[in-house]
């Protein structure tokens, strides 16, 4: 089979290689789309400890089982046995792998290996785009579920890439009426306004930061880090009212300073929030099934073999795209 292999950092190229061979429970996909996402160009950059070349990157896949069914796959694939699993936690299963990631090969290919009980299927009418976004959509239904905000909240996104602006549509859809994005890349921050945010700014000039602290005012009662910086995990929390909470998403970055004590006497509450839980796929799902939720505006698509140009467009100048697709079939 055709499959795209990250041969090294800044580099992935189009290969010959064994179809995947399948496990006991284990079904077949032919993988039609794959969506690149944050984690992946991590990897591509050579900053993920975890995806070492040469390996398939990828873990966004529609596609087809051998019976035709149209299919997308939980890609993250935990043991069911441990006590996390056991308490429905399986997001922070002990034995827990991801497609694409470590050992296990993932779906920039023509095919791809998957237990049977992480395939669902999808309807034809849910086109390609707006299916691979289960996968990272799932990531902020698990967001939200955990950091069970109040009604009426306000809310502040930091970094508006796909994490952001996904959940700005998710905010958007559970009714929140005061939403700031801040993000320091223009086109970002229009795509953030042309969503439906209260305020979108740019926060690379005193203006910005100045407009932003205005509009939080006396601070907002959920700010979410979804940039990979510690600048922006400072910025959250800064935004964050007392008693307020935070939540810290993006992992790239993976240390970094803040100021602990003026949060500590701001009694703000930090929440970690690592992946999704089946449920939180399952949820995913149908709101991208119900058109809640969409990012086809702001996708893109090239073929498998073009997947360097894909990368490098992605890590260099995406500009309004906030999803690369690489159309494998």
């Amino acid at each position: 089979m055709r499959a795209l292999v990250y041969t090294a950092p800044q580099q992935v190229v189009l290969e010959d290689c064994p179809r995947p061979h399948l496990a006991v429970g284990e079904s077949e996909i032919a993988v039609d789309a794959a969506g690149i996402c944050g984690s992946d160009i991590s990897g591509f950059l050579g900053c993920s400890r975890s995806r070492i070349p040469p390996m398939v990157l990828g873990h966004e896949l529609v596609g087809r089982t051998p019976d035709g069914r149209r299919v997308v796959a939980n890609p993250l694939i935990c043991c069911g046995r441990c006590v996390a699993c056991l308490s429905g936690r399986q997001n922070l299963c002990s034995n827990w792998r991801l497609l694409g990631l470590g050992r296990t090969p993932g779906c920039f290919a023509q095919f791809v290996s998957v237990p049977g009980t992480q395939i669902y299927e999808i309807p034809d009418d849910l086109s390609d785009a707006r299916a691979l976004t289960a996968e990272p959509l799932a990531n902020i239904v698990h967001l939200f579920r955990i950091a069970a905000p109040l009604p009426f909240f306000r809310l502040g996104i930091v970094g508006c890439g796909t994490m952001g602006s996904l959940a700005l549509l998710m905010a958007l859809r559970l009714g929140v009426r005061e939403i700031l994005v801040q993000d320091v890349n223009d086109a970002r921050v229009e795509v953030a306004r042309k969503m439906g945010a209260t305020l979108a700014v740019n926060v690379s000039s005193e203006e910005g930061r100045t407009e932003a602290r205005r509009f939080a005012g006396d601070g907002l009662d959920l700010v979410l880090d979804a940039s990979n910086h510690g600048v922006a995990r400072q910025a959250a929390l800064d935004l964050c009212r007392p008693g307020g909470s935070v939540v810290l998403l993006g992992m790239s970055q993976e240390r970094s300073e803040v100021d602990f004590a003026a949060s500590i006497r701001k009694e703000q509450r930090i929440v970690m929030s690592f992946a999704y839980t089946p449920l939180d796929f399952e949820r995913s799902l149908t709101l991208l099934k119900e058109g809640d939720i969409d990012l086809t505006p702001w996708t893109a698509g090239m073929p498998l073999y073009q997947g360097q140009q894909a990368f490098e467009r992605m890590t260099s100048a995406p500009g309004e795209i906030l999803k690369m697709i690489l159309r494998v079939s």
